[in-house]
């Protein structure tokens, strides 16, 4: 198997099958030439509890990864956290711990086996990035819920500044990897985030709430980067590959859309990467039965 560099893809998981999420990581732990893990973020489904207990067990679970393991939040585990069968907690307060708990150290993974990588640091510990063979990989907070904008009870203009600090070092976090990207001659880049941000609908219409910066970060820095840009996301539970950036009716060529599987589909997904190669990602499927 030609494997240059391996990445393994999941997302969406656990949700409501733990033995589901066991087959895949004892799947994933059995191919020894995979380099590292991206988790796209919902480590719970939207309707169970959002406690410390939980948090501690899903990191237990992570850190069981023989690869490093690197995780970005979603919103079931924060953003919506404050309904009812969650626990009514304040999201922001959730935030906060989820960092403590799964963010120890900045610019080190979880799993087994840690790697170094470039931490945003300060508030926004959980964006990273890092290049292997010379393709970069970043990781960014974009989540649901209109990436955290949806209203609910409680919220206040202290939930709505978080959102607004956040979406700015999103874009900075964007700007600053394609720079890099150039800057070395980066063969590839591969975003990882949570939130399916709507790519298909009008800019400044209701879907698009919370992501139309973010995404116009992401594509008209793609443009100009001019090679091969992974967006890669969970959210809406349906394993696709495409290209749903279009301009004058026809697609970005550049850029292409991974989404994980997610929910009862405990699968996942295995990223070969050949920086020699015109396309540089390959991504294919791997069923667990």
């Amino acid at each position: 198997m030609l494997l240059k560099l391996g990445g393994r893809r999941i997302g969406d998981t656990p949700y409501s099958s733990v033995d589901g999420f066991e087959r895949v990581l004892g799947d994933i732990n059995a191919n020894h030439k995979i380099k590292f893990v991206l988790h796209a973020g919902d480590i719970k489904n939207g309707s169970s509890l959002c406690s410390d207990e939980m948090f501690m067990d899903r990191l237990n679970r992570f850190n069981r990864f023989e690869a490093p393991f690197v995780f970005t939040p979603g919103d079931n585990e924060w953003t919506d956290c404050h309904r009812a069968n969650n626990g009514s907690y304040l999201p922001l307060e959730r935030l906060s711990r989820l960092r403590e708990i799964f963010f120890p150290v900045a610019g080190q993974t979880l799993g087994r086996k840690t790697m170094t990588v470039e931490s945003q640091g300060g508030e926004f510990v959980e964006n990273v990035r890092w290049s292997t063979r010379n393709v970069m990989f970043a990781s960014l907070h974009i989540v649901g819920s209109d990436n955290a904008l949806a209203p609910f009870a409680t919220r206040s203009a202290v939930d709505d500044n978080e959102v607004a600090r956040r979406i700015a070092a999103t874009v900075e976090w964007i700007n600053g990897t394609y720079a890099k990207a150039i800057a070395e001659n980066a063969r590839g880049v591969l975003f990882v985030f949570q939130a399916n941000p709507a790519f298909e609908a009008a800019v400044g219409s209701a879907d698009r709430k919370g992501f139309d910066e973010v995404l116009a970060a992401m594509i008209e820095g793609a443009k100009t980067y001019g090679k091969p840009v992974v967006l890669s996301h969970g959210d809406s539970h349906y394993m696709r590959i495409d290209k749903p950036v279009r301009e004058a009716g026809a697609a970005v060529p550049n850029i292409t859309r991974v989404e994980t599987f997610g929910s009862a589909d405990y699968h996942w997904l295995r990223v070969e990467v050949d920086p020699n190669s015109a396309e540089v990602f390959s991504v294919h499927q791997e069923v667990v039965n």
